[in-house]
């Protein structure tokens, strides 16, 4: 062999070693931009099943319950905390009749309320004493714009 032979077959196995570099290299990074590219596809249908979760939420009343002092009285109170109305609203408290704290006349006068806006509340007396919980467990349910009926078991406390 001629030294113009070896040099061309010292110059195409270094050509050789330089591709299979270039060529695992690139494998590398198309790996990466696999992985990326996976990961961004599953941030997309994160994002897009939170906002199909927020305009369902859009269409749909929230109360919360709590107990408060006003004044020498306690009052349950009801509000409703969203942006749309909340219908046919009722409160069964989870105590026992003789055991229940609500003021009969009261209860029946106001509820189940027809409409409660968003914003607005509806109280109740409680008739509290020494020996009385300290923490109520209630279901509160209503009826949604969109016509479906809601039921949450909730709970207030002093």
């Amino acid at each position: 062999m001629s030294k113009y032979e070896i040099l061309s077959v010292l110059l195409g196995c270094i050509a050789t070693i330089v591709s299979l570099v270039v060529w695992f290299g690139q494998r590398k990074i198309q790996k990466e931009s696999n992985d990326l590219q996976r990961a961004t596809s599953e941030l997309a249908k994160k994002q897009l099943e939170i906002l199909l979760r927020e305009e369902r939420g859009k269409n749909t009343a929230r109360l919360s319950f709590d107990l408060f002092k006003d004044g020498k009285t306690y009052r349950f109170r009801i509000t409703n905390i969203s942006d749309v109305d909340a219908k046919d609203v009722d409160l069964n408290l989870l105590v026992k009749p003789e055991d229940s704290p609500l003021v009969k006349n009261d209860y029946e006068a106001k509820f189940p309320v027809p409409k409660l806006q968003p914003g607005s509340s509806v109280t109740l007396i409680a008739a509290i004493h020494l020996g009385s919980p300290t923490a109520y467990n209630a279901v509160l349910s209503w009826v949604n714009p969109d016509g479906t009926k809601v039921s949450e078991e909730t709970y207030a406390a002093l």
